[in-house]
């Protein structure tokens, strides 16, 4: 099964080169571009399993970045003692395994926002190849916002409203 995945703006100038690194949104979806290195394989040359999920990290973070939610921001302002600061973590992952990579695959992860709530956010995310569309893994993430605890714990917390809005205006209907 393949499918029509956008390509990203035909010259990094558009964006600025730092900005393309996060890939791009169209419409209710981010892109994100990687290639399969040799770190990321087994002796086979086969993308090691928990790396899908590495790799889909690091989109779901280059998406906040091109929405301009800083999590090196939050986590500065946190350690700085700022009790308002909140941060963005992961409660759960479900992960189908659909088809392994090799070493050199091109990788789009597309990330599309499911479901929106005061305190958390769902998230489905799709590995492809992205020379030929097919789809390698299919994540659905649970994301929870929390706030420091005095004792150095985290409590859920309802999302600040200019968050939820950035992430309400760009990934969803």
């Amino acid at each position: 099964m393949t499918t029509d995945l956008p390509k990203p703006p035909p010259h990094p100038k558009q964006l600025g080169e730092a900005d393309l690194l996060d890939g791009w949104i169209v419409g209710e979806s981010h892109f994100y571009l990687l290639r399969v290195q040799y770190e990321d394989t087994d002796a086979g040359g086969i993308v090691y399993h928990s790396n899908y999920i590495s790799f889909a990290e690091r989109a779901r973070s280059a998406c906040l970045r091109c929405l301009d939610i800083r999590q090196e921001d939050a986590l500065a302002a946190l350690q700085g003692g700022d009790e308002t600061a909140v941060m963005l973590v992961v409660r759960r992952v479900e992960v189908d395994f659909v088809m392994a990579a090799g070493l050199g695959t091109p990788l789009c992860v597309e990330t599309r926002m499911l479901k929106l709530g005061g305190a958390s956010m769902k998230l489905q995310q799709t590995i492809t190849n992205f020379e030929n569309g097919h789809i390698l893994a299919r994540l659905l993430v649970d994301i929870g916002c929390v706030a420091p605890n005095l004792d150095g714990g985290k409590r859920p917390r309802r999302m600040p409203s200019v968050l939820a809005d950035r992430l309400r205006q760009a990934l969803s209907d």
